[in-house]
């Protein structure tokens, strides 16, 4: 079969599309799986640019999210059938190698069946921005209706769907942009908009609250994006951030505000082979695609690209300024 693979870390064009062995179950309760669409997201470059190569593994294949058709069901598999479209984010960061491929293995407990109202690109783009927006706002915080939500690079993969699921729970979502290609979309999506460009950003900012602060604000750039959140939290609130915080982070002028601090990682039930956890996360999933096929969630696929142009995927991520999420086509 084909699959995209880097041999060592470095610029895009380390990647290149490959003859490599079929994968084989390698466990019970395991599905094979036939590609149809994999998306592409920032973690994927970050991985081919130089993290989380796991030595021993099959090979460097990138892709957490996918969707395909199963083809193969270990003996301990219950609920999944050869022949169903699922969509899953398992797989590209750790030692099993990732979607970008034409076959995959993984685990039942990370697949989800796809409404036959969701097309394949739709299904692919989904799961690491829905899951990560959805964690951080309900599982590191505790998004209550009325409450004040500031998502900062609202128009980002993980902003979007952010902003869609704190106005569905009933919040007042302030959506932070820098184009006004930008904004365009996050006010499409419900939310209210800053433009970080103008004079008087931080003015319009904390009179969104009446300078109380927010509730909860999602930091999903690290940097000193975190640290303008330490001030732009209210007093008790909750500071979710997707990165390390600074290491020259000032928390004495933090403790004043008595923040809730949570680090958001969705992909540790991967990382830690965590069978449980995937299948809470698969349910989160379902949830997604549930909304996506009744209308209630839009997911924004900038543009389909064949698997033989994962570079050019990655170029075009590592450039900025996407209004979307990009998805491989597979079979081209």
């Amino acid at each position: 079969m084909r699959a995209v693979v880097f041999d060592e870390p470095g610029a895009a064009e380390a990647l290149r599309l490959d003859e490599v062995a079929a994968p084989a179950l390698t466990a019970p309760d395991q599905v094979r799986i036939r590609m149809l669409a994999a998306g592409v997201n920032p973690v994927d470059t970050k991985v081919r640019a130089g993290g989380m190569i796991v030595p021993g593994a099959p090979r460097n294949t990138p892709g957490c999210d996918g969707v395909g058709i199963i083809e193969e069901c270990g003996s301990a598999v219950h609920h999944a059938r050869p022949g169903q479209r699922v969509a899953f984010c398992f797989g590209g960061v750790g030692a099993d190698p990732g979607t970008y491929a034409e076959q995959v293995v993984v685990p039942e407990a990370a697949v989800v069946p796809v409404p036959a109202a969701v097309s394949d690109a739709q299904a692919a783009a989904l799961p690491l921005t829905w899951l990560t927006a959805w964690e951080a706002l309900f599982e590191r915080a505790d998004l209550q209706r009325g409450q004040s939500v500031l998502v900062h690079a609202a128009a980002g993969g993980v902003g979007q769907m952010a902003v869609q699921i704190a106005r569905a729970a009933g919040g007042r979502v302030l959506g932070l942009v820098r184009r006004d290609e930008a904004g365009t979309i996050v006010t499409a999506l419900g939310g209210d908009v800053v433009d970080l460009r103008k004079p008087d950003a931080a003015d319009a900012i904390m009179q969104y609250t009446d300078g109380r602060g927010f509730d909860i604000v999602l930091d999903t750039v690290g940097g000193e994006v975190f640290r303008e959140g330490l001030t732009q939290v209210a007093y008790g609130g909750d500071l979710v951030t997707l990165l390390a915080p600074p290491e020259d982070t000032d928390w004495n002028s933090a403790r004043l505000r008595n923040p809730s601090i949570s680090l958001e990682l969705m992909l540790t039930p991967m990382l830690e082979n965590d069978r449980r956890r995937l299948k809470h996360q698969a349910t989160l999933v379902a949830e997604g695609l549930a909304r996506l096929a009744s209308g209630r969630l839009q997911v924004n696929v900038e543009d389909t690209l064949p698997l033989a142009e994962a570079a050019e995927a990655h170029r075009r991520i590592e450039a900025g300024g996407r209004r979307g999420k990009l998805v491989l086509r597979i079979p081209e």
